[in-house]
């Protein structure tokens, strides 16, 4: 039995060397793959500290509440969601003018509470998972229990959404897994990923987006996604 099979039996990678193959796959209706970079922005259970260069007695740590908003020091209840640090340090100061002779601070995110990643398909537990520490398409796939039997592991899908909201989709395989893993293997998920691991491959594309992502994610209803990069209506 090799490394892949005993460490979906077991729940773990220990003792395995990772080699995943991630294939860019280009698919009618989903953009071009991207690797930029996007700014986090603060959600829901993150927690986040406030640093003053003077007023020091106003540093405080913070929890952003279910609706968006976090209790900050003479502010009372202020958004947050939705917004960058960037941008919410810029609101914070904009807010401090006013009331302090000097309104500069910093903001700094202590625990990324509100990364979660949605695994579905063929696992044993699907649902959204939450990944407080980087995590692979595999340890993502093992964090909702594992594969089913009937899983095809070497199309995993993964989307995700670009810096302009289009949907991408793209392709790892979970079964070549052998040899020492090399820096072009580590494909981390970001939060708001969406894996699905297929029973037969992306030609069920199309019925997991029905079932699961339109409510969620604006994909078009009626689109039948094929293996090998042609789509139709």
């Amino acid at each position: 039995m090799n490394c892949l099979v005993s460490a979906l039996l077991l729940g773990t990678l220990a003792g395995c060397a990772q080699h995943v193959e991630v294939v860019p796959t280009q698919i009618q209706a989903f953009a071009p793959w991207s690797t930029e970079s996007l700014p986090h922005e603060l959600a829901p259970g993150d927690e986040i500290e406030l640093k003053f260069m003077l007023n020091t007695e106003l540093n405080d740590k913070l929890t952003i509440g279910p609706d968006g908003r976090t209790t900050v020091p003479l502010l009372g209840a202020v958004p947050a969601g939705g917004r960058t640090v960037a941008q919410f340090k810029d609101d914070l100061q904009k807010l401090y003018e006013p009331k302090l002779r000097v309104a500069q601070l910093d903001v700094v995110v202590r625990n990324y509470g509100s990364s979660r990643v949605y695994v579905g398909g063929e696992v044993k537990t699907p649902g959204v998972i939450n990944i407080p520490a980087p995590v692979d398409t595999l340890q993502g796939v093992l964090m909702a229990g594992g594969m089913l039997p009937t899983a095809r592991s070497d199309e995993v899908v993964v989307i995700r959404r670009r810096a302009d909201t289009k949907p991408m989709l793209r392709t790892v395989n979970l079964r070549r897994y052998a040899g020492q893993a090399t820096a072009g293997d580590d494909f981390p998920l970001r939060s708001g990923d969406v894996v699905f691991v297929p029973r037969s491959g992306i030609a069920e594309l199309d019925l997991f987006v029905d079932q699961y992502l339109n409510q969620a994610l604006p994909f078009q209803k009626g689109l039948s996604f094929i293996v090998g990069g042609s789509s139709g209506l």
